[in-house]
């Protein structure tokens, strides 16, 4: 299941992506022809017999709304779009199997409650990662252990942090650049009711349904497969703001002091980076195409080092390989 969640951050980023986490997460996430929001039942009775026929309920089309592309779902629904207006938003979207919730998520796009601009995952496992925009770094609660995520490959968290902040509702079908292709196009109740079928890169295909405001922007969406089973459904709404944990509140704050983790480039003509974290939580490293190593050689794989007698951790210099592929 956890390859229909949100398409994994990092893939995210080298496909250069943010639909709603609608079908995929966590790191380290159409046509439907009937639905009960989008069909009603209409009984004609004759002497004879009683006969039952499915009317999908339409209205009229601007030719705006009739010519929608997906590239005008995505470009509505920008992260710089929807915060223009100093709002909040959040997403809550859940996975089914067999018919039967199995796993939900929170995606928060907004500002917190000091009002620092700030992204937000959550799901029913109990795991957090909150973003520190200033350090381009994330903090992770995983079974009430805080540690820090931290993306150290050449501007993979520039990236990720933009590709989030610009496609909220778009990293299930990788973005502006989808294969995702709109359907059918309709009303109901004055909702733009907008289908789409999506090809993910395993050839696997989905059917999508989209209920958008008069601005275009997103308010629920449908996942479905190809055979009609709802795999999830994901609503999305203004939020006031986001309660940091005080945990994080508190590391942010570093207030016991930082320290230094030097990222130096192996072999390669890249700028070193410099992240400074809170002496007392540990880092994690997410890597795709490189390894890193504590020595210049890159013979030994690098390890968090261990906290020292006070609680503290040391200043560390991380060296950074990329992998070598077979047969080079």
């Amino acid at each position: 299941m956890r390859n229909l969640r949100r398409l994994g951050t990092l893939m995210m980023v080298f496909t250069m992506i943010f639909i709603l986490s609608a079908c995929n997460k966590n790191d380290d996430e159409l046509v439907l022809i009937t639905t009960e929001a989008v069909e009603k039942t209409t009984e004609v009775a004759t002497t004879e017999e009683v006969t039952t026929e499915t009317v999908k309920t339409t209205e009229e089309l601007t030719d705006k709304e009739k010519n929608i592309t997906y590239k005008d779902l995505y470009d509505a629904n920008r992260g710089d779009i929807l915060l223009a207006g100093g709002l909040s938003y959040g997403m809550n979207t859940t996975y089914y199997a067999l018919g039967e919730e199995s796993f939900t998520e929170y995606h928060f796009l907004g500002f917190d409650s000091q009002g620092i601009y700030s992204q937000v995952y959550e799901n029913s496992d109990g795991y957090i990662e909150i973003l520190d925009g200033a350090n381009s770094y994330w903090y992770v609660m995983e079974e009430d252990e805080l540690s820090i995520l931290i993306y150290p490959e050449p501007l993979v968290a520039a990236a990720i942090i933009d590709s989030n902040h610009n496609s909220m509702m778009f990293d299930f079908s990788e973005g502006e650049d989808s294969t995702e292709i709109v359907q059918e196009v309709y009303k109901i109740d004055g909702k733009l009711k907008v289908e789409t079928v999506y090809g993910d890169t395993a050839g696997v295909n989905y059917l999508m349904e989209y209920t958008l405001d008069d601005s275009w922007k997103v308010e629920e969406i449908f996942c479905y497969s190809m055979d009609g089973e709802k795999l999830a459904y994901s609503t999305v709404a203004t939020a006031d703001t986001y309660e940091v944990p005080s945990q994080v509140t508190n590391a942010m704050a570093m207030e016991q002091g930082y320290r230094t983790i030097t990222i130096k480039y192996v072999d390669e003509e890249t700028l070193d980076m410099m992240y400074y974290t809170p002496v007392d939580v540990p880092i994690k490293l997410s890597m795709v195409e490189y390894g890193a190593y504590s020595d210049e050689g890159c013979t030994q794989e690098w390890v968090e080092l261990e906290v020292d007698e006070n609680g503290v951790y040391k200043d560390v210099t991380i060296f950074m390989k990329k992998n070598t592929k077979e047969g080079e």
